[in-house]
């Protein structure tokens, strides 16, 4: 009787994928670094008023310490706990974001300055701020910051992923990054494209198209919405956003974790 229980299931499992794929064509993941204040004000909102989730990759909480009024909790913090409670998910991006000398950073936070210690300390504390504002969530994902997997030379990926700090990771790259040989794809480094600067509305649509038409995986890395780093208009944004949710046939968009998640099991 259990054996036909389990047989029953695995048909039940499969089923659901071969419906999925026969219904979606592209799998969409929409990302966003740095924890910024455009984030909670501007796209989290346009991404409920649609019924949309996506994953942010935070640091340090910006703005944590600016409430003068003891007892009540900072206004970030709240936003941050808002946005889980509302299905996004919330990311480890390190807790101080270090990248290498070259691109400005001040050498303390440096990664040519990092130990393998040091990287391995840093992700552990932040995920234990991801818990406290994310307790419900017990996965957590992975942006490496600039991109960059190395410390000393050394891979980190899966140093993280062997200590159980997290469980898929996501690199960067530019728009040719479509993910299609779902087999071979490393979910520690699982390339991405960094939307910069004055990407046209155009653009981030095309890229979605490439998806679908491919019945593959892409994953985007925005910044600044309306403002701040690597920022595109919110009005693009909103638009983008609206195109995905009127083409729902054609895709899935989810968080990182779970597509990474759904591919993973699809291997062979």
């Amino acid at each position: 009787m259990k054996r036909k229980i389990i047989l029953l299931a695995i048909l039940i499992a499969v089923s659901l994928i071969s419906s999925f794929a026969q219904t979606k064509k592209g799998i969409i993941c929409l990302t966003y670094d740095d924890g910024l204040a455009t984030q909670l004000s501007t796209a989290i909102p346009q991404l409920d008023s649609l019924g949309l989730k996506a994953t942010f990759f935070l640091n340090s909480i910006q703005g944590s310490s600016q409430s003068d009024i003891i007892g009540q909790t900072p206004e970030a913090v709240l936003g941050w706990v808002n946005a889980a409670k509302h299905g996004h998910e919330l990311g480890n991006h390190t807790l101080f974001h270090p990248c290498p000398e070259k691109l400005g950073w001040d050498k303390s936070i440096a990664i040519d300055t990092y130990s393998l210690d040091r990287i391995v300390d840093e992700i552990t504390t932040e995920n234990a701020i991801l818990s406290a504002l994310d307790p419900h969530r017990k996965v957590r994902s992975f942006a490496f910051p600039c991109n960059n997997v190395f410390v000393q030379g050394i891979d980190y990926s899966k140093i993280i992923k062997d200590k159980g700090l997290v469980a898929y990771a996501r690199t960067g790259g530019d728009s040719t990054n479509v993910i299609t040989d779902f087999k071979y794809l490393n979910p520690m480094q699982v390339p991405a494209w960094q939307v910069l600067t004055g990407t046209s509305l155009k653009e981030l649509i095309a890229y979605a198209e490439k998806v679908r038409k491919t019945g593959g995986m892409g994953v985007y890395i925005f910044h600044g919405i309306g403002g701040q780093i690597f920022q595109i208009p919110k009005e693009t944004h909103l638009l983008f956003l609206k195109y995905l949710k009127s083409h729902e046939a054609d895709y899935w968009v989810t968080t990182f974790s779970e597509a990474v998640e759904y591919i993973s099991k699809k291997k062979p």
